[in-house]
């Protein structure tokens, strides 16, 4: 009990506590999320994942069953709640699909992974997140551009040109290489991803902040119950088959663990899917996410 105790105090409460700060921020002078948003998805996400990967030792370790552990995750949930929301409507479905397969690894993951692994396990946390983020983005926004009428080069061209994976083939580049960055460039890059973290948390409770509910509770239910504990199971299962252990499965497991991502939100204002009901899932599968992961830390 005291360990358990000492991840909420130790691990838990300090990330959640800045997220507080956030929505109590955002309440309190009415301040608009947006702009926090952007410059956090577009400038400090791309510079965190920059430095991750174009540090020589941030591919070391079994890259591929950490991609295969995490993409599987996502196509076996995919797969597990298409079945599940099979009677729903399609915009219905689109949205429920992306909020048990998208979590909050860019807000709320790292600072986690952080807390309660160690700063050594980082890298391990960024492939996972790139590895999450373009099987998501891909299912997902293809899924959605369909049913507005869009194109797969479409959803493609989103991918490839989201900044956090925009910058990954140079960062592969400069670590294969050897290449050492002019000192001016390598200062800048660690002053805006030692940024990420506080700005993103601090981003994610002004976003809770405008949530608002919807009485669907049986939906609500059904779809945190599948992201919060249907997916960390089948990560470790899937994990468990291809041998991945250590640092590269607990970031993965976490990481699969983590509540339904505040983007969703983001792609369902822009498709129109339910925008009210997206914002419920991402606020209730942030609270839910308190004891559940506190549960997953104590049981690692």
């Amino acid at each position: 009990m005291l360990e358990l105790l000492g991840i909420f105090v130790n691990v838990l409460i300090p990330v959640f506590g800045v997220v507080g700060v956030g929505a109590f921020t955002a309440r309190r002078w009415d301040l608009d999320y947006r702009p926090m948003s952007v410059i956090a998805y577009r400038v400090l996400a791309p510079a965190f994942v920059f430095r991750l990967l174009s540090d020589p030792q941030g591919l070391d370790g079994p890259v591929g069953k950490m991609v295969a552990a995490s993409l599987g995750t996502v196509a076996a949930v995919w797969v597990f709640y298409g079945v599940l929301s099979r009677n729903s409507s399609r915009e219905a479905r689109v949205l429920e699909l992306m909020s048990t397969t998208f979590g909050n690894v860019g807000n709320l993951g790292f600072p986690i992974v952080l807390f309660a692994l160690g700063e050594d396990a980082l890298p391990e946390a960024g492939i996972h997140f790139l590895s999450i983020t373009v099987g998501v983005f891909f299912m997902g926004i293809v899924a959605a551009a369909r049913l507005r009428s869009g194109t797969a080069r479409e959803a493609f061209v989103r991918v490839a040109t989201t900044p956090a994976i925009a910058v990954t083939p140079f960062a592969i580049g400069v670590s294969t290489t050897g290449t050492a960055l002019p000192v001016f460039v390598a200062r800048s890059v660690d002053l805006l991803a030692d940024a990420m973290i506080p700005v993103m948390l601090l981003t994610l409770g002004m976003q809770l902040a405008s949530a608002r509910m919807t009485r669907d509770v049986r939906r609500l239910s059904r779809v945190v119950a599948t992201k919060l504990l249907v997916a960390p199971a089948v990560f470790f299962g899937i994990a468990s088959v291809i041998g991945l252990s250590g640092d590269g499965r607990d970031a993965g497991l976490l990481f699969a663990a983590m509540p339904t991502a505040v983007l969703v939100g983001l792609i369902s204002l822009e498709y129109e899917l339910e925008t009210e009901v997206s914002t419920a899932i991402i606020l209730v599968s942030s609270l839910a996410a308190i004891p559940s992961l506190g549960l997953l830390l104590w049981l690692m």
